[in-house]
């Protein structure tokens, strides 16, 4: 069968990563791993953000607050729809892994495909949230319903997948791997998080969109025409270095693995296997609870309706230890270890969410529980998500097989996708089916605030206990050094077998360095050289200054190390 990508665009020069060293880059992680990724995090994360919300609104403008028996009937709808798009996304998965192990191509197996799904998400943001209230009648639920299906299919799919993998790919290093997968975690948790988490909950939801439902596509579109540039910044500045070394060891084609083997490998690897255990536990709390547990939690537990500063309040409370994470977390885990300070965090996840539910309505234990419970997720937003990069390691050590986003992922994500369809949109078509539909001056009955209070508080104790309970048993990173010496005996030996030239990583950084250093004197010189030329000075003179500064800087460098 002939090789997907193997001839075309991505095969041009124009189109190679800028990422050119053998180590992670600055540029590399700052503009591929920080920044870049921040586009399809506004889109794919906005439209998770709102979507749920707007749905309940757009129920109230169409048949009135007082129409119980619609709001029930549209809950029951949302709820089909959305184990429908679920189970959609189970053949979405499988696609994935097909286009993934039968792609060849001189940019990966997984960038090209991040690029041309990326531009499917940017549409399908772009158009999700047009033509509300009766513009279109009863059609509009075909035209919405359609595109939220899309969303959970060819628009988020391969944006989950690449974002849980690129990180492995990117780098055999195990302290890159973990600062890459730290700085990604930053770009997704704590910037994004500001951006959506606070500043959509504090002051976009409750002081526009829940008055103008019109907002959510004026907010859409722009979120989408932001992330066009960003999406190729992130395509640019990464790359996957693994696939590359994958592809020049083995002699047989990685595209023809049987599955039967990838599935030995990986559920014959108990890390992998634990860690999938856990993330499955999360992405069923994560799918039933949805985006908007938090905000109605606040609204009618807290007094947010009655006073919209609540929101705020409760944001920079309990959202501190996010900001405080960004620098403590990643030192922490070089200290203690991932393994450890997740075990920690989820122990007070568990004390926090108990805590907030037992005292559900009373503003300091419910504050305190917060803070709690946020401290408690700042490993697993941060750093946990490296643990499955070891994994992978371990699964390639111990089978000779590199099986990110292959078929047999594929069909493990797929079972996955098919667990988490019952709980889909549940938060949402629960609080519907008993009448409640969000409106403006609408109070939920006690049977809604309980369930609200129990969404919230409940599923988070029970992810936080299976944690607890099954990480201690991932002790891979003790086996880090063993690994990572066999699979660099590996690669040597491929080399070597191709009669090439072998360089130790250690010598390859080192001239990386070096010439990096000696093109950025070059360029230097050349800007001087055009400068003096510009404004009449003497290069020698202005050189000779410059020069003398960088001594200086050197010397009071050295004294400042001898002290």
């Amino acid at each position: 069968m002939k090789k997907l990508l193997s001839r075309g665009l991505f095969e041009k020069d124009f189109m190679n990563s800028k990422a050119t060293t053998n180590s992670v880059s600055t540029r590399e992680w700052v503009l591929g791993h920080l920044i870049g990724p921040l586009g399809l995090v506004f889109v794919v994360n906005t439209i998770a953000a709102l979507v749920e919300k707007f749905f309940t609104q757009q129920t109230g403008a169409m048949y009135g607050a007082q129409n119980v028996a619609m709001i029930q009937q549209m809950g029951g709808v949302y709820e089909i729809v959305m184990t429908a798009a679920k189970v959609l996304a189970v053949g979405m998965g499988l696609l994935n892994g097909w286009l993934i192990q039968h792609t060849e191509s001189r940019q990966g197996r997984m960038r090209p495909w991040h690029l041309i799904f990326g531009f499917v998400s940017i549409i399908i943001g772009c158009l999700i949230f047009l033509f509300p209230g009766n513009t279109l009648g009863e059609a509009y639920w075909y035209y919405f319903f359609f595109l939220l299906i899309c969303y959970h299919t060819v628009g988020s799919c391969y944006f989950y997948l690449f974002r849980d993998t690129i990180c492995s790919l990117t780098t055999r290093d195990p302290k890159e791997k973990t600062h890459i997968q730290f700085i990604r975690k930053m770009s997704w948790t704590l910037l994004s998080g500001i951006v959506i988490g606070m500043v959509f909950n504090m002051v976009v939801l409750p002081l526009w969109l829940e008055k103008d439902i019109m907002g959510y596509a004026i907010l859409m579109v722009t979120m989408s025409l932001i992330a066009i540039p960003l999406l190729l910044l992130e395509y640019f500045y990464t790359r996957e270095r693994i696939t590359e070394d994958v592809t020049l060891e083995h002699e047989r084609d990685e595209t023809r693995i049987p599955l039967k083997d990838q599935m030995r490998a990986l559920l014959g690897n108990k890390y992998f296997v634990i860690l999938i255990v856990i993330a499955t536990v999360s992405g069923i709390v994560d799918n039933f609870k949805g985006g908007n547990v938090q905000y109605f939690y606040i609204k009618f537990m807290l007094g947010g309706a009655e006073n919209p500063l609540m929101y705020t309040i409760y944001q920079v409370v309990t959202g501190v230890p996010l900001g405080i994470g960004a620098f403590a977390i990643y030192p922490l885990a070089k200290k203690v270890g991932i393994k450890n300070l997740t075990v920690g965090g989820y122990a007070l996840v568990l004390i926090g969410s108990i805590m907030g539910w037992m005292f559900p309505d009373q503003m300091i234990p419910a504050m305190v529980g917060g803070f709690l419970r946020n401290v408690g997720w700042l490993p697993n937003a941060y750093i946990f998500a490296t643990l499955l990069c070891f994994a992978y390691d371990s699964v390639e050590y111990k089978s000779h097989m590199r099986l990110e986003g292959m078929m047999g992922v594929a069909v493990i994500t797929a079972l996955q996708a098919l667990i988490y369809a019952p709980f889909a949109g549940g938060f949402e078509s629960t609080i519907l089916r008993l009448g409640f539909v969000d409106v403006e001056g609408v109070i939920p009955s006690v049977e809604v605030t309980n369930f609200m209070t129990l969404s919230f508080y409940l599923f988070d104790a029970i992810l936080a206990a299976v944690v607890v309970i099954l990480l201690p048993f991932v002790d891979v990173e003790k086996k880090l050094p063993e690994i990572n010496a066999e699979l660099l005996r590996r690669k040597k030996e491929a080399v070597l077998a191709r009669g090439e030239e072998w360089i130790d990583p250690e010598e390859q950084e080192r001239l990386d360095i070096q010439r990096a250093e000696a093109e950025r004197e070059a360029n230097r010189i050349a800007d001087l050289k055009a400068h003096c030329e510009k404004k009449g000075l003497d290069f020698d003179a202005e050189n000779a200054k410059y020069l003398a500064k960088q001594e200086a800087k050197r010397i009071k460098a050295e004294r400042k190390t001898r002290k």
